[in-house]
């Protein structure tokens, strides 16, 4: 019977009795059936798990059942037959007589013996009974000790020998001595170690069966055991025989069980039979001396992980730092990596049958697989996931092509995969240098046709039968008008073109094919997208695929233009869609792009540029789309830095920037790719070239190579702090506004955690898109009458940024600093801040850290600077036209002055001029257009000044005209007081009363509801105290005031409403009184004598009030007095005085100077007269819009708050508190 294979756990037991031990293994199979019959009836009841359980529970039964039944056949098998051989009875000389005895046929039964194997043993069997062999005994024992068997020959050799045993009485003396022979091992090395494993297993049984008797043969096989177990103690070279003999031949010689099934047997009660072949002293001295050599196996395993992890470390340094390693190296780690893996597998199951445990091992060797070692290497250094196209953009344009073998007629060649193109087995250095050394020494001649001329294509008409697809970007069509198809509708119509055309193709001859194909050619350069592309690839494969003009496409396309380098990559994606059909193509572009590269690298000359930056681009475009080689490519990067100087540098910097990407992200070029780039940077380092081809080597680097930032991980954020950031950044719309400001106006302002971060969110306007920061100010204005203290800290923080951005002059803050003087500007417009602070800010942009002297720059405004123009200009524009008032009317046309000589300033700095000349012909025209547009905005009839001269002049008139009256005033300190009084009269700001500001009201709720208090409002102002009881005496007198005042209300309202004239007309008698001769002669000489003496008027600036060429402001029309007329710095007045007598009223003249207080007031109040009825007149003319607006604000609400029930035009029954809006939209008012 086979022997059993045991499995990898061991059980140490102690042998029986003879009796029991037979006794047990006779009824064994009966006891483990009705074990597994009586638990599998309380499994269902016993399992808590269900299903999966049960399923476990009944294989493992299953597994212990089959191997009890085979232990139990193998014991008992082995025990009838060592009684057999016991007790045979030999045959006598007359069972000789009969046999055969001749030496042919004995001769040959000797041969076949030491051919021995399992199929032989019947016809062996056969012959044996029909020869007489006595004479040829040691020839035969000689042959079955010496054959070459396997381990299933092993019971087929066992049940000859015993044959043999029982018919011949000295075979077992014979047979042991040629075992002593071939057993013979002292002090030598095993030659054949697999012979000798079969052979102990073959001596061992043929011991257990009693075919050798048991004293010597014990005597013989101790002794090999002890002897292969001694001398192997340092290099275990024999532990695969001492391991097999435990496999086969533990459980009779050592008592060894796999522990697993003694595990299973001890679960489910069941008794594991056992060998009565040997005593259990005999056993334990052999699994003594067997745990003795499993510890020095374990030392031994230890040491070679030791040994093989500081190969690996060796390797991954060289690997590193050269990026490859040498063939010897990496066999040798492979072969000490598949021996370490199979020794390791061995010692695992030695443990598992001598329970005894392997020590833990280094992490490193766990992950080890055989034959995996630089694999693994390769990818622990891919730093994780490796994408060598960035977006799927660019993945989709270099790997989806369209597969066109559908589509062609009569095609059958296979698919080609571009991502499964042969590579060279091994990427490394060594390899591109022995292939660089082998193709440096073949001489290709150059290409005479890598740079043709550019031909020009506007007279070549296309033939009749040319179809239009390609022919469109030829005839002089814009590309916005070609409107690329579908890849499937281009292919239908071609194909319908193609049939159409099947009749007309016999007819036409070979000169029109190859006109057609000359146009294709020609047309093929226009294609600069994706879809023209693969429309004309497929154009090429229907109609012009043929062996001589796939030669001339090559050709074509090889010889593209040098100053081409857009359509490289589309060129490249041509091709690799035309070699999944046709190879050849593909191969022989490849084949020219490296001759060609390889000439100009042999030619070394300073010349061609252009031409070798076109090669080296082609290849890289190449390489992406897998036409051309990785290691072709790394052997054209490592022929340039050989060389590294003058154009080669360029070369390199060009190939690197085309393709070192991808080739750095895939995994079989990554470390290679890795070398060439630091050795390019060390080049850079170590060699003294142009600081343009440093600044190239640099930029290639780290656009492969870019320098890992420090990643911070954001500690996360409180639940509160998300919705304030979700309310601000993320909700916060022109449409729920309101929705905003009540939500969080009920966050927790008590808080100064919670408050503080609402206010830092509410102060970061550069985090929102730039249509909301209008929305955001919106925002911040509705808040201002819950919780003005946080909207004060939110100005102050506005006005802080804007002011640390002046002071450090960065340009990466552009964006952030225009957001905020955008954000200012909406804050005023809100009425949120004051003009004065705008006007501040305007000035500080114009000076702070300006320099007025052009041979010294200013760090904070350097001279070819002209950002804070730019931010000038976004303040202006979003708050200048709201500047309304009289008052901040001329505050900001004075500034418009200084800010258009600082514009000429800027303009007329040397950096913007070109010679010296006065003309600013470098100055950007962008911002030119943005300066002209501001001020056409805010001042529409505002004369520009052009050049920086008027500008200064405008500065020199202003201050003329300004100080010299400061100076005046400075003499009277009563003038001073009523000028002063005039400057600081109203503003925009102060005009109005405080009911002028914006309301906020939600449309359709009742202003009860909208007056409701919400939770945690801290900074609202406290409420007056509680006012005292009243008695019922004031309460009758408060009930009677009321009443009379209501009364005297409603008496008031009969009345006719009679207007308060302000100024009286001067009568007509007092305009048409004559004047005397001499007033007349007076006025005429006067006027004479003063005429030439009066100097010649300069144009005043261009002021808001209407003042300019205006000497004096008169009511009359004449003087009518009987002194001289006004001179030119008077105003005439008339005044009414009532008479002594009958009350007659007498109409006297005189004349006041121009800057008397009398004349100023005059002037004044006429201004505040034309401004208010111009106002009046725009919100009359403006009133439809107005109506218009708030109508579509309404329609936006949900129809449940609309307010249907009251009207525009009609008036509330009764006086409603309204809460605080603001001003209304200032765009629907102005514009």
């Amino acid at each position: 019977m086979p022997a059993s294979k045991s499995g990898p756990s061991v059980a140490v037991i102690p042998a029986e009795k003879p009796e029991t031990a037979t006794t047990n293994s006779s009824h064994a199979a009966a006891d483990v059936a009705a074990a597994a019959t009586t638990t599998s009836e309380a499994a269902p009841e016993a399992s808590p798990n269900g299903g999966d359980d049960a399923a476990k529970e009944a294989e493992e039964r299953e597994e212990l059942r089959l191997f009890i039944h085979e232990l139990s056949e193998k014991i008992e098998s082995k025990r009838l037959m060592r009684q057999q051989n016991a007790n045979i009875e030999l045959p006598g000389e007359e069972f000789f007589a009969r046999l055969d005895s001749s030496l042919k046929k004995n001769t040959a039964f000797v041969k076949k013996l030491k051919m021995f194997t399992t199929t032989q043993l019947d016809p062996l069997l056969r012959e044996l009974s029909a020869l007489n062999l006595s004479k040829y005994i040691s020839e035969i024992c000689a042959a079955l000790a010496e054959a070459k068997l396997k381990m299933n020959d092993v019971p087929s050799v066992v049940m000859l020998s015993s044959r043999l045993h029982a018919t011949y009485v000295d075979f077992d003396t014979h047979f042991l001595e040629a075992w002593q022979k071939v057993l013979n091992i002292k002090g030598e090395k095993i030659g054949n170690p697999s012979k000798l494993r079969v052979d102990l297993r073959l001596f061992a049984e043929l011991i257990s069966s009693g075919v050798i008797q048991m004293k010597p043969g014990l005597a013989l096989l101790g002794m090999v055991l002890v002897q292969l177990i001694g001398q192997d103690k340092d290099g275990h070279n024999n532990f695969s025989i001492i391991l097999s003999f435990c496999r086969h031949c533990g459980e009779e010689y050592a008592g060894l069980v796999p522990q697993k099934m003694q595990q299973l047997a001890l679960k489910y009660g069941v008794e594991v039979p056992k060998s009565d072949f040997l005593v259990a002293d005999k056993q334990a001295n052999l699994r003594t001396m067997l745990k003795g050599y499993f510890k020095a196996l374990c030392k031994h395993v230890l040491a070679e992980q030791t040994e093989l992890m500081n190969m690996t470390k060796n390797i991954r340094r060289t690997m590193e730092c050269k990026g490859e390693i040498s063939s010897e190296k990496r066999e040798k780690c492979e072969m000490m990596q598949a021996s370490f893996d199979k020794l390791l597998a061995s010692a695992q199951t030695l443990s598992e049958l001598l329970a005894e445990p392997l020590p833990e091992l280094a992490k490193e060797s766990e992950c080890c697989s055989p034959g995996t070692v630089i694999d693994n290497m390769l990818d622990s250094a891919a730093f994780g996931v490796l994408d060598p196209w960035g977006d799927e953009e660019t993945r989709a344009f270099y790997t989806d092509l369209p597969d066109l073998r559908q589509f062609l007629p009569d095609f059958s060649a296979p698919k080609v995969d571009l991502e499964t193109m042969e590579e060279p087995s091994e990427l490394t250095e060594e390899a591109i240098d022995a292939n660089l050394d082998a193709e440096m020494d073949i001489d290709d001649p150059p290409s005479t046709n890598s740079d043709p001329p550019s031909e020009s294509t506007a007279d070549d008409q296309p033939p009749p039968g040319t179809p239009p697809l390609l022919l469109a970007p030829a005839s002089g069509t814009s590309s916005n008008d070609l409107k690329p198809q579908k890849m499937c509708s281009a292919l239908m119509e071609l194909g319908r073109q193609q049939l159409q055309s099947q009749p007309q193709t016999t007819a036409q001859t070979q000169q029109q094919i190859r006109q057609q194909f000359d146009i294709f050619l020609v047309n093929l350069f226009n294609c600069v997208n994706k879809e023209l592309i693969d429309s004309a690839a497929i154009e090429f494969l229907l109609n012009f695929n043929t062996k001589p003009q796939r030669k001339k496409l090559t050709r074509t396309i090889f010889s593209v233009q040098r100053t081409r380098l857009d359509i490289l990559p589309y060129l490249s994606r041509f091709m690799a869609i035309v070699h999944m059909c046709n190879t050849d193509v593909a191969a022989d572009l490849s084949e020219l792009l490296r001759k060609e590269f390889k000439w100009h690298i042999r030619k070394k000359n300073q010349l061609n540029i252009e031409s070798k930056l076109k090669i080296v681009r082609f290849i890289g475009e190449q390489v992406k789309f897998g036409l051309f080689k990785k290691f072709d490519a790394l052997g054209c990067l490592k022929m340039l830095l050989r060389d590294f100087q003058h154009h080669q540098i360029e070369m390199a910097c060009a190939f690197v920037e085309v393709t070192g990407v991808y080739l750095y992200n895939c995994r079989d070029s990554r470390l290679l790719m890795n070398v060439f780039l630091d050795q390019m940077l060390r080049l850079k380092l170590a060699t003294a070239m142009d600081s343009r081809h440093a600044a190239q080597i640099e930029s290639v680097y780290y656009l492969v190579k870019p320098p890992e930032s420090s990643k911070r991980e954001s500690a996360p954020r409180p639940v509160i702090h998300e919705y304030i950031r979700h309310l601000i950044f993320e909700e916060l719309c022109k449409q729920n506004v309101e929705r905003c400001i009540k939500n969080l106006r009920r966050i927790d302002w008590l808080d100064p955690e919670t408050s503080g971060y609402a206010i830092k969110c509410l102060s970061k306007a550069f985090l929102l898109r730039f249509p909301l920061i209008r929305c955001l100010a919106d925002l911040v204005s509705g808040l201002s009458s819950y919780q003005p203290r946080a909207v004060t800290i939110v100005i102050d923080n506005v006005f802080e940024d804007i002011r640390a951005g002046l002071e450090i002059h960065s340009p990466r803050m552009a964006q952030r600093r225009i957001a905020m003087a955008k954000y200012l500007g909406e804050m005023y417009n809100y009425k949120l801040v004051e003009s004065t602070h705008i006007l501040n800010t305007l000035y500080s942009i114009i000076s702070l850290g300006v320099s007025t002297d052009q041979s010294v720059p200013s760090p904070l405004d350097p001279p070819e600077s002209l950002f804070r123009l730019k931010l000038a200009c976004m303040l202006l524009d979003t708050c200048g036209p709201y500047f309304t008032s009289q008052a901040t009317r001329k505050k900001l046309d004075y500034f418009l002055v200084f800010f258009q000589h600082y514009y000429w300033f800027k303009k007329s700095h040397p950096v913007f001029c070109k010679d010296n000349e006065s003309s600013a012909n470098l100055f950007p025209i962008l911002v030119d257009h943005t300066y002209r547009d501001c001020l056409g905005v805010v001042r529409p009839k505002l004369k520009l000044y052009t050049s920086l001269e008027q500008a200064k002049e405008a500065i020199d008139q202003l201050q003329e005209r300004l100080f010299p009256n400061l100076k005046s005033y400075a003499s009277n300190p009563n003038l001073v007081s009523e000028i002063s009084e005039l400057d600081e009269g109203p503003t925009d700001e102060d005009s109005g009363s405080s009911n002028d500001q914006r309301e906020r009201q939600v449309a359709g709720l009742e202003p009860e509801q909208s007056n409701e208090c919400t939770e945690n409002e801290t900074d609202a102002p406290m409420g007056p105290p509680p006012a005292p009881e009243w008695s019922k005496e004031d309460l009758d007198f408060e009930q009677q005031y009321e009443r009379m005042t209501t009364d005297s209300y409603q008496e008031r309202l009969k009345e006719p409403v009679k207007a308060t004239a302000k100024d009286i007309p001067v009568p007509m008698m007092a305009r048409l009184q004559k004047k005397s001769y001499d007033q007349i002669t007076a006025g005429q000489i006067s006027k004479v004598s003063n005429c030439p003496e009066l100097p010649p008027r300069s144009p005043a600036p261009d002021l808001p009030d209407g003042n300019s060429g205006k000497t004096a402001v008169s009511n009359a029309g004449g003087t009518g007095g009987s002194g001289p007329g006004p001179g030119p710095g008077a105003v005439p007045f008339v005044l009414m005085v009532r008479g002594n007598r009958g009350g007659k009223q007498q109409f006297k003249s005189f004349v006041c100077a121009s800057d008397s207080h009398l004349a100023i007031n005059l002037k004044v109040q006429e201004q505040k007269i034309r401004e208010e009825k111009e106002k009046v007149k725009r919100l009359t003319l403006n009133i439809t819009e107005r109506i218009e607006e708030e109508d579509y604000q309404e329609s936006l609400l949900p129809p449940q708050h609309r307010n249907f029930t009251q009207s525009y035009y009609q008036k509330p029954n009764r006086h409603k508190f309204k809460h605080q809006k603001g001003a209304p939209d200032a765009d629907l008012i102005f514009h």
